[in-house]
């Protein structure tokens, strides 16, 4: 055994103190008992095992989640990219999110949806179930029967073969 700066070396080559090197190669299993850290003061890659769950920090010396990616991304830039797929169990908190192509199962929007260009939805659709209020701008197009559970309030109404059935109230009839 070598010590440096130790008289009672506890390796094969035991050195006390910061150690400078270029070009280290590694071999094997290695094990950095502490925090491990990439560029000045860890800012390109971090691993910090001393809080005891590991995290690990790319962009960040101090990591605050199990996986800390941070990049001062703008316009035309990814900061994180995952090739293959990815699953997640948890949670996901969007601050913005575009899609180029998604198939979704079981779709709430608590909020304003805001969509610019064509909404296909297949199936049973059922807007403002709870009594909120739906608005279109422009035309509502029903390729099929539309049915209407309570009263419909209109301004004017351009119809061919209108069949009205039950009690009926009408003011001015024009024909």
């Amino acid at each position: 055994r070598v010590g440096i700066a130790t008289t009672t070396p506890n390796y094969t080559l035991h050195v006390n103190g910061g150690i400078g090197a270029t070009d280290v190669y590694v071999t094997g299993i290695s094990t950095v008992v502490e925090n491990f850290h990439v560029g000045t003061g860890g800012t390109i890659f971090s691993v910090d095992a001393i809080t005891g769950i590991g995290s690990v920090g790319v962009g960040t010396a101090s990591p605050a989640y199990l996986l800390d990616v941070r990049s001062p991304v703008s316009t035309g830039q990814t900061a994180l990219y995952v090739y293959g797929d990815m699953r997640v169990t948890g949670d996901i908190n969007l601050d913005d999110i575009t899609l180029d192509d998604a198939s979704v199962q079981d779709l709430t929007v608590t909020q304003t949806a805001n969509i610019n260009g064509t909404l296909n939805v297949t199936g049973i659709t059922t807007l403002s179930s709870s009594g909120g209020i739906t608005t279109t701008g422009g035309d509502l197009y029903v390729g099929g029967d539309l049915y209407v559970l309570d009263d419909i309030v209109y301004d004017e109404v351009t119809g061919r073969n209108i069949n009205i059935t039950g009690v009926t109230t009408l003011g001015t009839v024009q024909i």
